[in-house]
């Protein structure tokens, strides 16, 4: 008898593509609390959270989604591929054989969960360097070589919390930021740990324990060895958080800004006047703490002043900064490229500098032009220029914003009337079809001059008609040039 046939399978037969499995849900931190007790157990270990989920727990604050783990008697690649198979996660463990630490990154479209997995040890740095020699330790051990006491709770598996240090409570409750060791010899191991106390300054409304600050003062120098990478991502976090203010008045008085940024740090002392409060960096600071809490507008405000420093001039009375939007735009990008942000994000903040004195400027009596202009130079960031600006007025002493929300009103009304940008009415194509030119650069001047009488309100956008009439009566402006391409032999 010869062999079965196999049995063709319902897509075969129905020709449709096997479905997809549904994506599996991300786990949540409450998850991972109610699989420590079965973890320690498989593992023979000690397994606690560690770090920002006891602190923010405590706190009252919404978990975040990176999440640490300490394990005693253990290794962290183990732990982390028994939650993995627990959970049952396609991700694969990432394992760190010489820092004895270990990560499980659950991602899906919208959300994230990240655990970082560390074997409890005892760490030595060398002066030169920030890369530890390890060795594995004990839950007391781990936790002493940590930032700051209040960093330093564990909660177990039984929901219990565990002060080791038997001072991270006691600061917590009473809002300070003290380092678990002698201040110099936690940030001798980590100096990052210096910006990290500014973070946590702004971020949590903590006050430095006192000697933190003094000690931050005489390490500050040592921050030259810590990545650019790392110092960037502590920065951005403080410009993000509740109360910048607070973490950059602590840069600004420990000597940690001049080291990561000269630019602010060139700021302090440069008077102003006028509505100004304080210094340009004082004013400065208390702009991105009213500013609204995106990346974007914060590191707008953060620098939309950068360039008053080199701009200062003395005139009888008065200080005047002239050009220094223009002339901070181009600070600002190179500073930002500096801690190596990405070039459009770098751009987008230089290009609210440039603009951000131009809402503050405005008065009812502008014309429609001159809202329609500042429309379209500011484009899709016509949103974070005007939030720069409210930022601005509200660190000041300016009598109103209704200016500014009166413009906010304008310019909205001409995003409606022209949802797609004002754009030339004849495109390349059309252009050589109508004059009977070749391409050349002639046909960027004419696209040029038909957005410019847009803009002016001489030319109504849409019609090709009327664009080719304006075109006519401006040719000597746009026309091809003898000598270039598209142009006329020169003579």
């Amino acid at each position: 008898m010869g062999a079965r046939p196999l049995r063709p399978t319902l897509t075969a037969v129905a020709g449709r593509p096997p479905a997809p499995r549904p994506a599996r849900p991300i786990p949540s931190p409450l998850a991972l609390r109610q699989a420590l007790p079965a973890m320690a157990a498989a593992l023979q270990a000690r397994v606690c959270l560690v770090g920002g989920y006891p602190r923010d727990l405590l706190l009252g604050r919404e978990p975040r989604a990176d999440l640490d783990l300490v394990v005693e008697g253990a290794g962290a690649g183990a732990a982390a591929e028994w939650l993995r198979r627990h959970w049952r996660r396609p991700e694969p463990v990432l394992v760190f054989e010489r820092f004895g630490t270990a990560q499980l990154a659950c991602r899906r479209l919208g959300a994230d969960l990240t655990v970082e997995f560390v074997q409890a040890r005892s760490e030595a740095y060398r002066p030169e360097s920030r890369k530890p020699s390890v060795r594995p330790g004990t839950l007391a051990e781990d936790i002493w070589r940590r930032d700051f006491t209040v960093n330093t709770l564990l909660l177990d598996g039984q929901g219990v919390i565990l002060d080791l240090t038997g001072h991270g409570l006691d600061d917590l409750r009473r809002r300070l930021l003290r380092t678990p060791l002698d201040p110099e010899e936690t940030f001798a191991e980590d100096p990052l740990r210096m910006l990290r106390a500014a973070r946590f300054a702004a971020q949590l409304d903590f006050e430095p324990a006192p000697g933190l600050a003094a000690a931050m003062r005489r390490a500050a120098g040592r921050i030259r060895i810590v990545s650019v990478e790392r110092i960037r991502d502590e920065l951005l976090r403080l410009v993000v958080a509740l109360h910048p203010v607070r973490g950059l008045r602590l840069l600004r008085d420990t000597g940690l800004l001049a080291e990561v940024a000269p630019e602010l740090q060139a700021m302090v002392g440069v008077e102003q006047g006028g509505y100004h409060v304080g210094d340009v960096f004082e004013h400065t600071a208390l702009a991105c703490e009213v500013a609204s809490p995106t990346r974007l507008v914060r590191l707008g405000a953060l620098c939309h002043d950068i360039g008053k420093p080199v701009t200062a001039a003395r005139q009888g009375e008065r200080w005047t900064f002239h050009r220094h939007a223009e002339v901070g735009a181009e600070m600002a990008r190179a500073m930002l490229r500096r801690w190596r942000l990405g070039h459009e994000e770098a751009d987008q903040v230089a290009q609210l500098v440039r603009l951000h004195m131009r809402p503050i400027q405005y008065r009812s009596a502008w014309e429609d032009r001159a809202v329609r202009r500042l429309w379209h130079d500011a484009g899709p960031l016509v949103g974070p220029l005007l939030e720069v600006a409210r930022a601005d007025t509200r660190a000041s002493r300016y009598p109103s914003g209704d200016d500014l929300e009166e413009l906010a009103r304008r310019l909205e009304a001409v995003g409606t009337a022209h949802p797609q940008g004002l754009r030339p009415a004849l495109d390349g194509h059309q252009l050589k079809r109508r004059f009977g030119w070749p391409d050349g650069p002639w046909i960027g001047r004419a696209q040029a001059a038909l957005v410019e009488a847009a803009l002016e309100g001489t030319l109504q956008p849409g019609d090709p008609d009327d664009a080719e009439a304006h075109l006519r009566r401006e040719l000597a402006r746009w026309a091809p040039r003898a000598g270039e391409r598209g142009g006329p032999a020169p003579a």
